[in-house]
């Protein structure tokens, strides 16, 4: 098996996710049946412990890290190592090898099953879509046939038989038949549906939305709260949209629809459902995906950065030339046109987003924060915590960021654990509570609001400091330390 391991964790590095990363895979893509491996446990297989018990695991990992053609290379490679080692074991006699001989040999059996079956699968995938786009073409010839029908009238059945016979069977004179020129539009150009009668206008949209009481900080901090949700920190540790798979980034939007209309007021069980029948279309790129059934409707518009930390709210009531005809999937889905992000209504345009601290700092320093080398405290939670508000000074840093680094929920606890153990090294952790918003304006550091905290190294103030900030604590005066300051244990806030 060792062979296989090598073999395995070449096809893990050259796929880029890295260990742990495909343990998140795994546990993604299989949340049902026995596949789902934590990250110790896969790293035991992977260094071959237990791992000809599991066939499944193999596949899994194979069809994960790899694509095409390369996906079957190691396939059969996988085979011929275990035929090798079974050969290998038949020559070499002895009980011994011959339990582990009846395992390889199922385990080439089932890897031969399972690519069989994957096969089979993408024949009928392939299959089904070429029988979704016969259906989607005869649609569209019924479609035009029925429009067809609607511009000429439809003219009375007749029967011809062969010239120069009746239908008696009597010779008669042969007819000759000369088609009527039909009157044919030039262009069929399909008009635009009526709007909705169970959609607002777009008046009706713009006025609800700017009579909501603090709309921009709401608007702003669900959609922090949407991404930290998904990005789903405390148990993934993740802070980059980008490591999204494709699911995870089209949760994305439907969590960003549910999000803003709960900090609007608008709750499913809002008396108002006009306005809930609007669609809100998000997107992190620079333009929007719009379908056939937007057309005559409008629709909100919400556009937002995480590495700009910017977002735009707009409404658009979408017409026919607002969409790329000529761009459109399967589904008839296409982007917005030159015309249509030209007639979008914004609300707000690049408004702030509340930053993700963590997706901008620099790697070094993430190295730091995830792989604490000097912290006091017990544990690795704790430790990592420790090191963000040690490495991270003087910019607000909120729950999620908290949770994130330390891969827990208790964010609070773990707050207050960083604020003992840091004291020592002169470090001042402030938060929302008591006088700690007075001592960090007084410092010129953000005032952290609820849910928000900033840290700081100090020292005590001495004649000659000049005009830097200073605050005064327990009767002592403390500024903002520089590194040529002697560590002095920090005052006790409260």
């Amino acid at each position: 098996m060792s062979s296989i391991v090598v073999l395995l964790r070449e096809v893990i590095d050259e796929s880029g996710i890295g260990l742990r990363g495909l343990a998140e895979k795994l546990r993604a893509e299989h949340r049902e049946g026995p596949l789902p491996r934590g990250y110790q446990t896969l790293s035991k297989r992977l260094r071959g412990t237990g791992l000809q018990n599991e066939p499944q695991l193999i596949h899994a990992i194979i069809s994960t890290c790899t694509e095409g053609d390369r996906r079957n290379l190691v396939t059969a490679r996988v085979t011929e190592l275990l035929a090798d080692a079974r050969g290998a074991a038949a020559g070499a006699g002895g009980s011994p090898r011959k339990q582990s001989t009846a395992t390889d040999r199922q385990l080439v059996d089932v890897l031969a099953e399972i690519n069989t079956l994957r096969k089979k699968m993408e024949r009928l995938r392939n299959r089904a879509e070429r029988a979704e786009k016969q259906l989607t073409k005869a649609r569209e010839l019924l479609a035009a046939g029925s429009r067809g029908n609607l511009l000429d009238p439809p003219s009375p059945k007749r029967t011809v038989g062969k010239p120069g016979t009746s239908f008696s069977g009597t010779p008669q004179q042969s007819a000759v038949i000369v088609p009527v020129p039909r009157e044919t539009p030039v262009a069929q150009v399909a008009p635009a549906p009526p709007r909705q009668k169970d959609s607002a206008s777009a008046e009706e949209v713009i006025t609800f939305l700017n009579a909501v009481p603090g709309l921009q900080r709401h608007t702003a901090s669900s959609l922090r709260a949407a991404f930290d949700s998904v990005l789903d920190g405390k148990r993934t540790g993740r802070y980059d949209l980008a490591k999204l798979n494709k699911t995870e980034k089209t949760y994305l939007g439907s969590r960003v629809e549910h999000f803003l209309w709960q900090a609007w007021g608008l709750n499913r069980r809002s008396a108002d459902r006009r306005l809930r029948q609007v669609p809100v279309r998000f997107t992190w790129t620079s333009t929007w995906v719009l379908g056939p059934e937007h057309v005559g409707r409008p629709c909100l518009l919400v556009r937002a950065s995480d590495s700009e930390s910017r977002w735009s709210l707009g409404v658009l009531a979408v017409a026919p030339e607002h969409l790329n005809r000529l761009k459109s999937n399967r589904d008839g889905k296409t982007t917005l046109s030159v015309a249509g992000r030209s007639a979008i209504q914004w609300i707000f345009k690049d408004a702030a987003l509340p930053q993700n601290v963590l997706l901008h700092l620099d790697q070094p320093t993430l190295a730091g924060v995830f792989s604490p080398t000097d912290s006091v405290a017990t544990d690795h939670a704790q430790g990592r915590t420790d090191s963000l508000f040690r490495t991270v000074q003087g910019r607000l840093l909120d729950h999620s960021a908290v949770r994130t680094v330390a891969m827990g929920p208790d964010s609070s606890r773990r707050v207050r654990e960083a604020r003992r153990n840091l004291r020592a090294e002169g470090i001042l952790l402030l938060g929302h509570q008591g006088n700690q918003p007075r001592i960090a304006t007084a410092l010129g550091l953000p005032r952290p609001s609820k849910g928000e905290w900033a840290s700081v190294r100090v020292a005590r103030r001495h004649r000659g400091d000049g005009e830097a900030p200073f605050v005064e604590i327990d009767g002592e005066q403390w500024r903002i330390a520089t590194p040529e300051d002697l560590i002095e244990t920090a005052p006790y806030v409260y």
